[in-house]
């Protein structure tokens, strides 16, 4: 059991700003140019860590409970979580690969779609393993904070939060490709988040968004950038994704209110 979470909304404001903070500080040799740009591999995955750094840190300090409640580790109903957002990583990415194809994209070599298709698995478990930093802090410590909460609030808290963590860290992950290429991954992130924080209440834990999180930077990548790929930002594919994901984050929240209103049929009535 844990207890509620007192002042939820402060303590998710602290825990955003020191995550990014942080973030910020492990970002910044490379950003600025105190280490070459080579070192962003290794730099990357260190600051991923530090929404869990910073969630452990207050974790301890508020002790609010269980960590395996509060970060919602137990397995749960995991499996049929992973599969629900495997297949909505799979779907959305075809149905983005087809509107880039209709809409000038171009197929990409036969040996090239081979190649990166062998990659994926090895990517999908590197990345997954890569998220659990991140998503122990955001699936997992903050959507415990924000229980309470209406859905949609917890979802754009969550969204609000990942994005401005994103941003020290943004000349990493972009590098030079100008405004546009930054924009479309906070917009896509963004859209993302919804639908990772109906997984997590839906499963009942944070290990379904750690996979679907591997999975959008894995598998979602050769779907959408592998297989066929055209000049800049395609902002229709962008936008299409961006519908198609909050559309699937309705769909499971809808899931969750029909349980939750059978379990209170089914509740025991106590007596007056």
């Amino acid at each position: 059991m844990h207890t509620r979470p007192a002042h939820p909304l402060r303590t998710t404001a602290i825990f955003v700003a020191a995550a990014t903070l942080l973030c910020f500080g492990i970002a910044s040799p490379v950003v600025f140019g105190a280490l070459p740009e080579e070192f962003a591999g290794l730099i990357v995955p260190v600051a991923q860590l530090t929404p869990l750094l910073t969630a452990l840190v207050l974790f301890f300090v508020l002790r609010s409970g269980r960590l395996s409640d509060v970060f919602a580790l137990r397995w749960g109903r995991s499996w049929s979580g992973v599969g629900v957002s495997l297949a909505a990583v799979v779907a959305i990415g075809l149905l983005q690969l087809g509107a880039g194809l209709a809409t000038g994209h171009t197929l990409s070599s036969p040996d090239a779609v081979l190649i990166a298709a062998a990659a994926v698995p090895v990517l999908l478990v590197m990345q997954s393993v890569f998220a659990v930093g991140e998503e122990l802090g955001w699936r997992g410590w903050l959507v415990t904070q924000l229980r309470e909460k209406p859905f949609w609030l917890i979802a754009g808290v969550s969204a609000a939060a990942w994005v401005i963590w994103h941003l020290p860290a943004l000349p990493l992950i972009v590098g030079d490709g100008g405004w546009e290429p930054g924009a479309a991954y906070l917009l896509a992130i963004a859209s993302w988040a919804p639908f990772m924080v109906a997984l997590r209440l839906w499963s009942g834990s944070v290990w379904p968004a750690v996979i679907v999180h591997g999975a959008l930077n894995s598998v979602r990548v050769f779907l959408t950038q592998s297989i066929a790929s055209g000049e800049g930002v395609n902002w229709l594919v962008e936008l299409a994704g961006c519908v198609l994901w909050l559309a699937a984050a309705a769909v499971l929240h809808s899931r969750i209110r029909s349980r939750d209103a059978r379990r209170s049929e089914h509740a025991p009535v106590s007596a007056l």
